[in-house]
């Protein structure tokens, strides 16, 4: 007479009680509030050399002066704008249409064209300096107010994300460097050194507050350098206070981009270069104008 089994087979799925176990468990461990916008870094393809690419180019440009600078913010700033009103345009394909229809080939792309050139226009602006890119901000502001009025209003909000956001934190990079070469340098470490902080601790962390709060080190960890060197403009005392009020900027820009974008995990890779410099950037150019320098 055959003997029943001491062990349940491991291929074997469970029922009953036990699928609802794991549904819940699932349900519970989704983030939900502020973490839902902690976006954890990706860990496939190049991230890395990217990465590094991206911080060497930005380094290089903003020491060559401010039209390279101007250049390359302009690039980033387009690509960007171009990615966030493509992946909203998307969204709202998907929501119009049936669960299993494909999206047209395309959909979009015109009015993702039209905010990729307005994100760049104010980096380009900022060359000339404050005025210009002050002016050049109203315009863009203006023109996505007309887009609101003449065609849809969902389609014209998402544009003026797609332009303004991009155009903000690139353009700051530019302004920077108007103020002080050392203001500008400080900007591209400090938020390079959060980046690379938070992909190391949040890669491949449990939870999602690993990857800011190593990010701010990094931040403050260039803060620290700065600081004791002393260089102008500012000087040590000043250095940490900005140093501080960058630092906690990084995240607050990476947080704002989460929760203007479709979802969180929107794919936006050039937005995510430049999400630290969102909050972070107009921080720092407005923190030299009260020093002084």
């Amino acid at each position: 007479m055959p003997t029943a089994p001491r062990y349940r087979p491991r291929d074997t799925a469970p029922t009953g009680a036990a699928q609802v176990v794991r549904r819940a468990r699932r349900t519970t461990s989704e983030p939900g509030g502020l973490e839902r916008l902690v976006v954890p870094p990706e860990i496939t393809g190049p991230r890395v050399r990217l990465g590094v690419l991206w911080f060497l180019v930005a380094l290089a440009a903003v020491t060559a002066g401010r039209w390279w600078t101007a250049a390359l913010a302009a690039a980033v700033s387009a690509a960007a704008g171009y990615q966030i009103a493509r992946a909203w345009a998307i969204e709202r394909a998907r929501a119009e249409l049936p669960g299993d229809a494909e999206l047209p080939i395309g959909v979009g792309r015109i009015p993702a064209l039209c905010a990729g050139l307005l994100a760049a226009l104010v980096p380009l602006a900022a060359g000339y300096g404050t005025g210009a890119a002050g002016a050049s901000l109203l315009v863009v502001a203006t023109i996505s107010g007309a887009v609101q009025l003449s065609l849809a209003p969902a389609v014209g909000a998402t544009t003026s994300i797609a332009a303004l956001l991009p155009a903000v934190a690139a353009s700051s990079i530019v302004l920077a460097l108007q103020i002080d070469l050392w203001a500008a340098l400080f900007l591209v470490l400090a938020v390079s050194l959060f980046d690379a902080g938070n992909y190391l601790l949040g890669a491949e962390a449990a939870g999602r507050w690993e990857g800011p709060v190593g990010g701010l080190l990094g931040a403050l960890a260039v803060t620290f350098t700065i600081a004791t060197i002393g260089v102008p403009p500012l000087d040590t005392g000043q250095w940490w206070v900005l140093g501080g009020l960058v630092a906690i900027a990084c995240p607050l820009g990476q947080w704002v981009t989460s929760a203007l974008m479709p979802s969180p995990s929107a794919r936006v890779p050039a937005q995510r270069r430049l999400d630290a410099y969102v909050v972070a950037g107009p921080v720092l150019v407005v923190a030299m104008w009260v020093f002084g320098a």
